[in-house]
């Protein structure tokens, strides 16, 4: 008998663990480390939140590196003079888009008037939800200013916090824009975003009606480099980082039914640039799922010539997506891996 009621107790401690994750504020990394956005739904789609001068380029990635989520966010939207941009998101990590819109466009004065105590939610380089104190010394019509309270060493407004989100009593009141110091942070407010951008939102968007693209990729793209075209779906050269690492790259098929997959062929032209490597081993995994059910398998493990050409006959399974993990790499001594073809049959 207490065998079971401890596991009752159990049932009742996951799905209480369950339900304040699935409720709680999602907010994702852009680009590795430049950012945060903040993910929502609206008339089935997913999109994102987050200050235009994190958006780098018209084409992000967006990471839950503890959820091991990927996904890509195309930036349709740039409004330069609040500094703000939205994108439609693609990939794994539209799961976590919880939050709907409607949600978003509810007034905050009279919750700003009694309420000065809030939180910061950003997240570390490993995905690790952070929650700093935080109290509001202005408000205007459409910014929030705070500083951390107590203890600085913990709530210093770091590099890369652009993007993240003050909550109140669990309400979303703005995303951090800047901060004039190393304890203070300036929010655009959400009900003032909502109203400046709802209208942008009116209509489904039209980004989501293609296939055969890239959704998703994890690692930081370098962007010291001059951009260089790639081949098939990179429309430029993918060239990031090597941290030791493995880096993913996520192509959707189609957005919702399995089709016909028979080759993978990727491509790495290194050339004369004695910074990059060709990747070596690369794995292979495809999505067969739903977009509300994935379903991932793994369908083999090649490694590239050190010439950096792989040809991957699959044998015409029926997927949706597929996900391509640069494990290794050639020239371990060198910075940078390049992967500048990628086609499908």
């Amino acid at each position: 008998m207490r065998r079971w009621i401890f596991w009752l107790v159990l049932v009742a401690v996951g799905c209480v663990v369950s339900s304040r994750e699935s409720a709680a504020t999602q907010i994702a990394l852009v680009d590795q480390d430049v950012g945060h956005a903040l993910l929502f739904r609206h008339r089935a789609n997913c999109y994102a939140i987050l200050p235009s001068h994190v958006a780098e380029r018209d084409t992000v990635s967006l990471q839950m590196p503890l959820q091991n989520l990927i996904g890509a966010g195309t930036v349709f939207l740039r409004d330069e003079t609040s500094d703000l941009a939205l994108a439609f998101v693609e990939g794994d990590i539209v799961q976590r888009c919880l939050d709907d819109w409607s949600g978003f466009q509810a007034d905050l004065n009279n919750l700003l008037d009694n309420q000065k105590s809030g939180e910061i939610l950003r997240l570390s380089p490993e995905g690790v939800q952070d929650r700093t104190a935080a109290v509001v010394y202005a408000v205007t019509p459409d910014i929030v200013a705070v500083r951390t309270s107590n203890a600085l060493a913990l709530g210093e407004i770091q590099k890369g916090s652009s993007g993240s989100v003050l909550e109140i009593n669990g309400r979303v009141i703005g995303i951090a824009q800047r901060a004039p110091s190393g304890s203070e942070a300036v929010f655009f407010r959400m009900d003032e975003i909502a109203r400046r951008l709802g209208s942008e939102l009116s209509t489904p968007s039209q980004t989501s009606a293609g296939g055969f693209r890239v959704t998703g990729w994890s690692g930081k793209l370098d962007n010291s480099l001059p951009d260089e075209a790639g081949k098939g779906l990179l429309s430029r050269a993918f060239v990031a980082r090597w941290d030791g690492q493995p880096q993913q790259i996520e192509i959707t098929l189609h957005p919702t039914d399995p089709i016909e997959l028979n080759r993978v062929i990727l491509g790495s032209t290194v050339g004369e640039r004695t910074a990059q490597t060709p990747p070596k081993t690369i794995s292979f995994q495809v999505d067969a799922g739903s977009p509300d059910r994935p379903f991932w398998r793994s369908i083999g493990v090649k490694d590239m010539s050190p010439k950096g050409d792989l040809v991957v006959d699959v044998g015409g399974v029926f997927v949706r997506r597929l996900r391509i993990t640069l494990n290794s790499i050639w020239f371990v001594d060198r910075p940078l891996v390049r992967l500048d073809r990628l086609e499908v049959e």
